[in-house]
């Protein structure tokens, strides 16, 4: 007898005889029953042979289970050299261990340590627990091991029931989750069991068993699951977690069932197990998951798996990959998404370097899918993880089957196409794609997209360019680089060479245009990338331009981040002069921001990027180096020095970054080409300056009083500043060197009024370190005014020699004469008048330089002459007069103008009586005049001396139409404020009221005008420039007050029925401009109140998704005097009922208007007459269809357009955007166009390129001119 048999044939004294497994199934799980009954049959399992608790049998049992797993073992035992198989077979052993006998048998024990909770009741007092375990599991070991002895399928030991009761074991896994000797115990033997069940898939053919089979697959997933979730339990949980990938790979053989079909249950199965990233973490040994190891994760296996299946890994891996980006969990959440999408990321890697398979085809498809956005932002998340894993195919033959062209090539010009495209959430994943290849792309990718960036023509229409100053001496700066010549070393550079060229653009239209904080700001982080790659970007786009927009965004977190990044370009492209502006433009503009910790940040940005870089000239080796200097004369040249200076006084006031040592280099870089510069920035930082500043005195003296000019007056304000860091001696020595070249008038002209200032201020310095204070005038004034005084007369005898000094005596005396209390010098007066008076007598073509510099000088004399006494005020308004009646120059009208609103102030009456003559120059030919003119009158207006009304509020309203820029933003600006301070009606009397006044005609409306006043915009010539002020007047006034203006129909029947108004010309053009303004207010109107559908996940008008939550910034002002946009979403009441009731009631007026002017009509006006009934009929279709007479009105409702909507597109540009019903019913090329639009840089036309916020809402009004060098 076999080893075999033997321990059958003892393990059969155990059996009960003539049980059936079914009749212990039946006692462990039958049909529910009484309480008696369940425990009759928890009793009778308890009483079989091989279930008693008596040691010394269960402890005889145990061994021959582990004899009997030990013997087959060894026969399995791939090392074994060679069997006889004689007596390994049932058909040798059955005989001995009945089939049903030996099924019972083993149910029975596995049931041992699972039994139901009857059972457990009913068990003896005195349990073997351990005995019991070690039995349950050995059973199970053994019942597996002899299903490898063949016959075991034919003498019905293969029971699948029997194998389902078996698996049950693997509960105990669960229940001994912890460290425990018992614990242990368990997960040891489950290494043993693993095994077994290796060499049974390995024996066994489960082809035609797939159930047992998919019941062993999912346990052994409940442990990998268990694993990753709960952790590792104890030192054999590890090693249990790879034996289950081990079994997975003897499962996956072809006699096991179909290799795909078991491939792709696996797949399914472990689906959601590709959301784990660290290894599980072991749980009381204090050691954290960290990193996957190799092996760990089903994604190793599903790898290894490669070289054995490739065709079917194939398959199987492309539809994980597709599953995760269009189908996934939907209970995942957005984090797990991505590392699933890493998981077919990596699984794409590997398939395209061994079997060039890539699922890019795929991806491609997905990120066109329409109206699915999720599945469009999965598809460029696997993008993301593509381009950034370098990747090739490994394959040194069949290489003719390998692309030439990277896969990294349409990839990424699908990205960029999706920077376009018409959902937000689409544009900023790639956006955010984009960014991540070019900061950890692979070395393919960041190949790629380097050389297409870098050889690529960006070609933008109207660039800002900046005039950039000469070099100073040994100046190092960042040079435009030249254009690089194409040397791409990749196949299909064409496919990405148009895309990358309209990057820049798209940028600017689609994300810094953008209503959404989160894309402005993504934006300017792709925006960084792509300039430090390519810095012609700056030079050859819209850059300057749109970034500067930045500075006054509404939302900080984009302030901040405009910031930083103009940094981080200033660092990689040190001391380029356009980033440098661009810089001072934002920078200016976030030391008064609202958000005082971006105040903060833009003081410490400049600690970063001037002071820290500010070196001994002998150590200045590098450009940033110099930057500091430029940064400073841009500042000094763009922004107005008083308000950097008080806000350099308020933000250093708790800041320690002004250190004596920096004050040191900064002084001696004023012998050097930067002095300017230095001196500008010792202004700046004098607040926090403590040195001893002696030395600045001897460095004053020595600049020549003609030049270095700007030098003198900066060391001026600095001595000023900082007068208390200066000696006793020093101070008395530079107080008479003023006094001395005030007296003689060597001292330029720009620095009178400091050099006076700084002698009062050391005066008063003087006095109050004194022992008492003397009360009478300071000598020294009243010497000094002698001297003016005396030195001026005898100047004024020899006027043709002297002409110079006698300036700069003028000016002290001014300066000195406003401390005093004297009356001014009546002959002074008369040589200031004088000279005046023979002015005005000469024509314009007579003044040359120095006499237009001479009489703006005296223009700005005679006022501070006369500014204390009234009639010297009003003979000095009857000279300004005469030159601004017979001159047009603009630089003496401007001063003119300046001085006559000066003496206003302190005299109203002069204003009013020479406002019609300063009204006149409203329309100078030189814009220059024109904006001055209209400040003074803005401010004459706005301090409530004059009315706005009649001449000059049509004068007003014409310079919203003026061709200069500046005039029409001053007339913007200047209507907004009047609306807030006095009226904010005004524009809504102005749409009834402008048809008439604007045409001269304000008589026919009963208002008397001056008669010898002409409207600017009278005439047909100027039908384009009204059109846009009726534009500019409706886009202010509310939906509700446009509906009203159908009212005026009613006023033209009436009028027109009178004779004489159909005959005169003039009032004919007021009827054309009041059918454009109804015909406006249809399109303008159309479409508001209609119900509003709620966007889904894939409509275009996604632009309004929350941002960011912190305090925006006040909101800017409103272009083109339009109302503040109101907050929140909530719907308006409805209350355009009583407006459109009362246009029902007007149509009836619009025939008998008609039938009025039929005979007077030219073919233009029937035209405009025909476009406006059209439009009524396509605004308010349900009222013209019952509108009468219906004769008249029959010809408008056949021209209805049917409703229908349009097709949505994926992307903005792929196709042009459809005419508007309202541009295919223009009359002319103004009918849409705003007045401000036209003096953008961007043409009106394009919607994406028009902004919320403009350069004329900046803080400083002189932000963004440029530096005049």
């Amino acid at each position: 007898m076999s080893e075999l048999n033997r321990i059958f044939s003892d393990l059969n004294v155990y059996y009960v005889p003539h049980l059936q497994w079914v009749d212990v199934e039946e006692w462990l799980y039958g049909e529910e029953a009484e309480d008696d009954v369940l425990r009759q049959r928890g009793q009778k399992f308890w009483s079989l042979t091989m279930c008693k608790q008596e040691i010394g049998h269960q402890e005889t049992q145990l061994q021959f289970l582990r004899d009997l797993s030990g013997v087959i073992r060894s026969m399995r035992d791939e090392n074994q050299a060679s069997y006889s198989n004689t007596h390994d077979n049932w058909a040798n052993i059955i005989g001995i261990s009945p089939a049903n006998a030996y099924l019972s048998y083993i149910y029975s024990l596995v049931s041992l340590v699972i039994p139901p909770e009857h059972v457990q009741q009913a068990a003896p007092q005195v349990m073997n627990e351990n005995l019991n375990l070690q039995l349950s599991l050995n059973a199970v070991s053994t019942y597996l091991l002899t299903l490898t002895i063949p016959g075991a399928k034919s003498y019905g030991i293969f029971d699948e029931d029997v194998i389902e009761q078996v698996l049950k074991i693997f509960r105990l896994l669960e229940l001994n989750g912890n460290k425990s000797v018992r614990a242990n115990t368990v997960w040891m033997f489950f290494l043993t069991i693993c095994d077994d069940l290796k060499v049974v898939f390995r024996y066994v053919h489960f082809k035609e068993h797939l159930k047992p089979r998919d019941r062993i697959i999912r346990c052994l997933m409940e442990v990998l699951y268990m694993n990753f979730k709960v952790g590792y339990q104890n030192s054999c949980a590890p090693a249990l977690h790879s034996k289950c990938f081990e079994l997975f790979g003897e499962i996956a053989n072809e006699h096991n069932g179909d290799v795909y079909e078991t491939l792709h249950l696996i797949m399914r199965q472990t689906f959601p197990m590709h959301v784990y990233t660290d290894s599980p973490h072991s749980i009381g040994a204090g050691r954290r998951g960290g990193a996957m190891q190799s092996g760990e994760h089903i994604s190793d296996w599903f790898i290894q798996l490669i070289d054995k299946y490739p065709d079917i890994l194939i398959r199987i891996l492309h539809f994980y990959i597709e599953c995760v980006v269009s189908n996934p969990i939907k209970a995942w959440k957005s984090n797990d998404e991505k590392v699933a999408i890493g998981y077919a990321a990596k699984y794409d890697r590997i398939l395209f370097a061994k079997c060039n398979k890539s699922c890019a085809d795929f991806v491609l498809d997905a990120v066109k899918a329409d109206d699915a956005v999720g599945i469009q932002t999965r598809a460029l998340d696997l993008i993301e993880k593509i381009l950034m894993q370098q990747s090739e195919v490994e394959w040194s033959i069949f290489r003719y089957d390998v692309s030439k062209v990277p896969r990294e090539v349409p990839l990424l010009r699908e990205v960029m196409r999706c920077l376009n495209d018409r959902t937000f959430t689409v544009r900023r994943k790639a956006c955010q794609v984009l960014i991540l290849a070019l900061k950890q792309g692979s070395p393919l990718t960041t190949k790629i997209l380097d050389e297409s960036i870098r050889f690529v023509q960006f070609e933008d229409a109207d660039v800002e360019s900046l005039p950039e100053p000469s070099a100073e001496q040994n100046e190092l700066r960042f040079e435009k680089p030249g254009i690089v010549q194409y040397a791409f070393s990749f196949e299909g550079h064409e496919e990405l060479e148009p895309e990358v060229k309209n990057v820049p653009q798209t940028v600017y239209q689609r994300f810094l245009a953008a209503d959404n904080g989160l894309a402005r700001t993504a934006g300017i982080a792709l925006l960084e990338r792509l300039v430090l790659v390519n810095p012609l970007i700056i030079y050859n786009t819209n850059f300057v331009r749109e970034t500067s927009l930045l500075a006054v965004d509404r939302l900080a977190s984009v302030r901040k981040s405009a910031l930083d990044t103009i940094e981080t370009l200033l660092e990689a492209y040190s001391n380029c002069f356009a980033l440098i502006c661009v810089y001072c433009r934002i920078w200016a503009c976030l030391m008064s921001d609202e958000d005082a910790a971006l105040q903060k940040q833009a003081l410490m940005s400049f600690d970063r990027m001037v002071l820290r870089n500010i070196q001994p000239l002998e150590y200045s080796n590098e450009a940033k180096h110099f930057m500091p200097w430029r940064i400073i004369s841009t500042l000094l040249m763009t922004q107005p020095r008083a308000y950097l200076q008080e806000r350099f006084a308020i933000l250093l006031e708790r800041e320690t970054i002004v250190t004596p040592r920096l004050v040191n280099v900064i002084i001696s870089h004023l012998s050097t080409s930067m002095a300017t510069d230095a001196w500008g920035l010792l202004l700046l930082l004098s607040s926090r300056i403590t040195n001893n500043m002696d030395a600045l005195i001897g460095i004053f003296n020595g600049l020549s009083s003609y030049n270095m000019k700007s030098n003198q007056f900066l060391a001026l304000q600095l001595i000023i500043g900082c007068l208390r860091n200066f000696s006793k001696p020093a101070l008395n020595q530079l107080f008479q060197r003023l006094l001395n070249a005030l007296s003689t008038g060597s001292i330029w002209l720009g620095i009178i009024s400091s050099a006076v200032n700084l002698i009062n201020q050391i005066h008063h310095l003087s006095a109050s370190q004194a022992p008492s204070m003397a009360p009478e005038t300071p000598d020294w004034q009243l010497c000094l005014l002698e001297d003016l005084t005396e030195g001026i007369l005898n100047s004024a005898k020899n006027f043709q020699d002297e002409h110079t000094r006698l300036q700069c005596l003028l000016g002290a005396y001014t300066e000195i004469i406003v401390m005093l209390p004297q009356e001014v010098d009546n002959r002074i007066v008369g040589i200031v008048f004088k000279y005046l008076q023979e002015c005005t007598k000469l024509s314009e073509s007579e003044f040359d330089t120095d006499n237009e510099r001479m009489i703006n000088w005296m223009i700005v004399i005679a006022g501070r002459l006369c500014l204390r006494e009234n009639h010297l005020a009003n003979s000095v308004s009857k000279l300004y007069r005469v030159i601004l009646t017979k001159n047009d120059r603009p630089q003496i009208i401007n001063t003119t103008l300046i001085a006559l609103n000066d003496l206003g102030k302190k005299h109203p009456s002069i204003l009013e009586s020479n406002f019609q003559v300063i009204l006149s120059k409203l329309h100078s030919k030189f814009a220059m005049t024109r904006v001055r003119t209209f400040r003074c009158v803005k401010d004459v207006i706005l301090s409530g001396n004059i009315k706005l009304k009649g001449p000059i509020l049509i004068s007003m309203l014409a310079g919203l139409v003026d061709e200069s820029a500046e005039v029409a933003r001053e007339a913007d600006a200047f209507f907004i404020r009047y609306k807030r301070l006095y009226n904010k009606m005004l524009f809504d009397h102005c749409l009834k009221e402008c048809p008439f006044d604007l045409n001269g005609q304000a008589y026919l409306r009963g208002v008397r005008t001056d008669a010898n006043y002409k409207s600017p915009l009278k005439g047909p010539e100027m039908a384009k420039s009204r059109r846009l002020l009726y534009n500019h007047i409706m886009s202010s006034v509310d939906e509700n007050t446009l509906l009203l203006y159908f009212g005026q129909l009613k006023l033209l029947a009436e009028k027109t029925r009178d004779n004489a108004f159909v005959s005169n010309p003039g009032a004919l053009t007021v009827v054309q401009d009041m059918l454009f303004i109804m015909r406006r207010i249809c399109f303008r109107t159309k479409g508001k109140g209609k119900e509003k559908s709620t966007p889904g996940e894939g409509d275009i008008n996604d632009e309004g998704e929350d941002e960011p939550m912190e305090a925006p910034a006040p909101a800017p002002k409103p272009a083109a005097g339009e109302a503040p946009a109101p907050r929140g979403r909530g719907r308006k009441a409805d209350n355009s009922e009583e407006p459109l009731k009362q246009l029902e009631r007007c149509l009836r007026y619009v025939e008998e208007t008609y039938r009025n002017l039929k005979s007077a009509m030219s073919s233009d006006f029937r035209h405009t007459f025909d476009s406006f009934c059209r439009a009524l009929a396509m605004r308010f279709p349900n009222y013209i269809e019952f509108a009468q007479p219906a004769k008249f009105w029959q010809k408008y409702r056949s021209a209805k357009t049917p409703k229908g909507g349009k097709k949505k597109r994926r992307r903005l540009d792929e196709d042009a955007e459809d005419e508007s019903e309202e541009d295919q019913q223009s009359d002319s090329d103004s009918d849409n166009e705003m007045p401000l639009e036209r003096h953008k840089s961007t043409p009106a036309g394009s919607r994406m390129a028009q902004r919320k916020t403009s350069c004329d809402m900046l803080v400083t009004e002189l932000i963004f001119q440029p530096p005049d060098w």
